[in-house]
């Protein structure tokens, strides 16, 4: 089960974490857990607008609902988002976030 990050304390774990994963449209920190699985999101001004941020931040959200079963256990996760993610659509954003998982769960692997 996947919960989301939501309290300021839990994102501040992340300024010293255990890996990095990049696409290039996001930067990902995680952090090593046994015990959870969480995921945050965050998504900068230099994205675009309110509008444009909350459609990134949504679809994000929904990519990970339909594909909850492909996310390995034990991780924290943060997406941050990058200039130019708010211009993708719902297949390249899709793209993105499976390459994503697939970097992790390489990550896992080794």
């Amino acid at each position: 089960m996947v919960r989301w990050i939501t309290s300021h304390a839990e994102y501040t774990e992340f300024r010293n974490p255990d890996f990095q994963l990049r696409t290039a449209y996001f930067y990902v920190p995680g952090l090593n857990r046994v015990d959870e699985t969480a995921v945050g999101i965050t998504i900068s001004r230099k994205v675009g607008n309110a509008v444009c941020r909350n459609l990134l931040k949504r679809r994000i959200k929904a990519w990970i609902r339909e594909n909850i079963t492909l996310i390995p256990e034990g991780f924290k996760l943060v997406i941050s988002a990058k200039n130019g993610a708010g211009e993708l659509s719902w297949q390249g954003l899709s793209e993105q976030m499976s390459t994503l998982i697939a970097l992790l769960t390489k990550r896992l692997s080794t």
